[in-house]
């Protein structure tokens, strides 16, 4: 896919991080964008901004673990723009503790987001698309961690393995239908968003402020030089779109991976280290 200009992208998680990143570069490449996120207020905010460009909005509040409302959401935005060629499901959420440690409630949370909110945008989704045959594209946001485990994320990481599980199939039986839409996986490495705000913001207890979890926020980021903006990340994510790639990193960690898969082929006993990124 070579031009965007005039098409129409959708955008989980929209109201800030990566989702917002994405949402305002398909609207700088004259896209109309269809956004939607549980943070009313942020929503708004980006809306506004989208609408300053020049190009069709459609924002709305979603839960994404819903699949009705995931189902209505997709049919006003056919409604609106008749075709829908960039499909991000991007929502998201993070959660850290042991695995023994973690309620049902918990596992049960982050997986109706994770995983079932991807779910339920292809099965809102894809069906249309497909029907139109028209060349298209979806994005998944899986991570790092759908490639390699870390302690403290068992949630997150079963939830974003699983993510490449259905876009790796989801790839596999488009291209066997021959059909013209191209599928992403992609696996960001540390990006400065607020997903980890939830985090730092049980560690802190309830005195703490939203400044106060902001601030922490911000000194993890600042603490670590791998990070990079949802901006940079926007732009090799629409890069990796043009060149129909699959896998989209946005840090490169060839070397660690290649270590990791060697001790697996070689049934070395699984130890941990800090990914590493080179």
């Amino acid at each position: 896919m070579e031009n965007f200009d005039g098409l129409t992208a959708v955008v989980t998680g929209a109201a800030s991080g990566i989702g917002r990143a994405l949402a305002v570069k398909a609207a700088s490449l004259g896209m109309n964008v269809c956004v939607a996120d549980m943070n009313t207020a942020a929503l708004d905010t980006l809306a506004e901004e989208l609408r300053l460009a020049g190009v069709g909005v459609y924002a709305q509040k979603l839960d994404v673990s819903d699949s009705a409302a995931v189902k209505l959401f997709a049919d006003e935005c056919f409604s609106r723009f008749k075709s829908i060629e960039l499909l991000f499901n991007n929502a998201g959420i993070l959660s850290l503790g042991c695995c023994w440690e973690q309620s049902v409630e918990d596992w049960e949370r982050l997986l109706s987001i994770n995983v079932m909110g991807v779910v339920n945008g292809l099965n809102a989704f894809l069906p249309i698309m497909v029907a139109a045959e028209r060349e298209a594209h979806v994005i998944n946001t899986g991570s790092v961690g759908s490639l390699v485990a870390a302690a403290g994320m068992a949630q997150y990481t079963a939830s974003k393995m699983a993510v490449r599980g259905i876009t790796e199939c989801l790839s596999v039986e488009l291209q066997l239908q021959g059909l013209p839409i191209g599928v992403s996986l992609l696996c960001p490495g540390p990006v400065a968003t607020n997903i980890a705000e939830g985090v730092i913001s049980r560690a802190l207890g309830d005195t703490a402020t939203p400044e106060m979890i902001a601030e922490a926020n911000a000194a993890t980021v600042a603490g670590d030089p791998n990070f990079i903006t949802p901006d940079i990340c926007a732009n090799i994510v629409f890069d990796a779109i043009k060149d129909n790639k699959f896998w989209i990193f946005t840090h490169p960690f060839s070397g660690y991976y290649r270590s990791l898969t060697n001790a697996v082929l070689n049934g070395e006993n699984p130890s941990y280290s800090d990914v590493e990124f080179d």
